[in-house]
């Protein structure tokens, strides 16, 4: 019994009867009404949470279709054990201390159909293969799943983040935090059809998860070395000034906020990069000259 949650503003008679199609067991399709704009995401999850009357909830944005019949099978089949709290088809083991994006240290995990607004047609991400399910500590919140027991514990933070954006690694840090397991799956393929844009609200979002979760960060569940885990923050660090500097921020702002989380991040003061980093963050920062610096 799976209760399906939405966030949208119409409802689609396409996608519910493709929910219907596919899902394969009983279940509820709870619609949060947004066509006034009245919540953020973790507004309009909270009030599916409260309105659900199943054992699995599943969250889902409305711009995707199911490519899988009897998923909602599969998805009782994973929750069958006591060991998985949550699943989604698209996250990573590995969540950084630095500011960004949950792929960004090139570790993750996905199955998933993907097109855009400017290519409609869909292309496959799938580099799950090898087994059918691989623990993460984080997954996208394109489409994911949580045992509603686990709402007791935790809710969506719609004081802190009320846009769209952030809301489902929150949610996954709080699950993390309790030691809930989580997990990406590929035998539920999904069809999304939209890609996120990265502008300046992402980026303020960026900074607010991480100066909540600054202390819980990284989060792993997968063995790394102290090189490694260096490389995947300095690398998600470079991404991150990457994409302020897409968002026409001045080198000056870019570098004095990198520096800031270069210095707080303790565990990479004794990486051998680290003072090359400094001194060409400072550099950058002081003369403003060139494109952003990218080297890990």
């Amino acid at each position: 019994m799976i209760s399906v949650i939405i966030c949208s503003r119409s409802a689609n008679p396409q996608l519910l009867a493709n929910i219907e199609n596919t899902i394969g067991v009983l279940h509820e399709v709870i619609l949060i009404d947004n066509s006034t704009n009245k919540y953020g995401i973790c507004a309009a999850y909270n009030a599916g949470v409260k309105k659900s009357r199943y054992p699995v909830l599943c969250f889902m944005h409305d711009d995707i279709q199911y490519h899988t019949n009897n998923w909602g099978s599969a998805v009782l089949d994973h929750f069958s054990s006591d060991d998985v709290g949550g699943i989604g088809v698209a996250g990573t083991p590995y969540y950084s201390y630095m500011p960004g994006a949950w792929w960004g240290s090139g570790v993750f995990y996905e199955h998933i159909l993907q097109s855009s607004q400017t290519d409609p047609v869909p292309v496959l991400k799938s580099n799950i293969d090898r087994q059918p399910i691989w623990q993460v500590v984080a997954f996208d919140g394109v489409w994911f799943c949580v045992k509603k027991s686990l709402f007791e514990q935790v809710a969506f933070d719609e004081t802190t983040f009320k846009g769209f954006h952030f809301y489902d690694v929150d949610l996954c840090m709080q699950l993390h935090t309790l030691g809930v397991k989580m997990y990406c799956v590929n035998d539920i393929l999904i069809h999304h059809s939209s890609i996120g844009s990265m502008n300046n609200t992402w980026i303020e979002n960026a900074r607010v998860f991480q100066k909540k979760w600054a202390q819980k960060l990284p989060a792993f569940c997968v063995n790394t070395s102290f090189n490694s885990l260096c490389r995947f923050e300095y690398k998600i660090l470079n991404e991150f000034i990457w994409i302020c500097a897409s968002n026409n921020w001045p080198n000056r702002k870019i570098y004095s906020l990198a520096l800031k989380y270069l210095l707080s991040f303790k565990k990479g003061f004794l990486f051998y990069k680290t003072p090359g980093y400094f001194i060409k963050f400072t550099f950058k920062m002081i003369f403003k000259k060139g494109s952003p610096f990218y080297s890990i």
